[in-house]
């Protein structure tokens, strides 16, 4: 049996995300930028459908730059939004609509923002989205620290959408099979 090959969503993937005003990269959001690297690299060697959404800056740019490792390329959609959500962008929906066969797999940063905003929208929408877990980082809110942060967005977030560890996400979709 063959599995569709996933849709692949990366939310805020930029260094306002990631980089405090101390601009020291915490240890967990550095965990969590690897594991997207990694997602990201099997994604576009596999051929995966990878869109970018970046939170606006204003109209027509991302508020700040991608972060290095996750930088899109130019295959790959790219959304700038004016809101929380990934879907405030008017045409997102129709990259997710196109993906009809495999699973929609939603990473990257701000969890307990446009993370959660883009599971509200999608649940609202009939949009099925998984969100991988250990591919998911938040800057500190005060006054809980990062670990704490993403603790409270995912209480939220499992709520309303299914979740998926990184060891599931390795065994479904990076492991390559192994000859018999």
């Amino acid at each position: 049996m063959t599995t569709a090959a996933p849709c692949l969503i990366l939310l805020d993937c930029q260094m306002d995300q990631v980089q405090p005003q101390d601009g020291k990269v915490d240890p967990e959001n550095q965990v969590v930028i690897d594991r997207i690297a990694t997602l990201l690299h099997h994604a576009r060697n596999q051929g995966w459908t990878v869109c970018h959404s970046q939170q606006a800056g204003d109209r027509t740019k991302p508020k700040t730059s991608p972060i290095k490792t996750l930088r899109p390329t130019a295959r790959e959609a790219v959304f700038v939004r004016p809101g929380l959500s990934a879907f405030s962008d008017p045409y997102f929906h129709q990259v997710l609509a196109r993906n009809t066969e495999g699973p929609c797999l939603l990473a990257g940063f701000s969890a307990p923002f446009s993370m959660l905003a883009t599971v509200f929208d999608a649940q609202t929408r009939g949009q099925a989205l998984s969100v991988v877990t250990d591919a998911v980082g938040s800057l500190a809110v005060e006054p809980r620290n990062v670990a704490e942060t993403r603790a409270m967005a995912f209480d939220l977030i499992g709520r309303i959408s299914p979740v998926l560890d990184w060891d599931t996400v390795s065994e479904k979709w990076l492991r390559a099979p192994v000859d018999a």
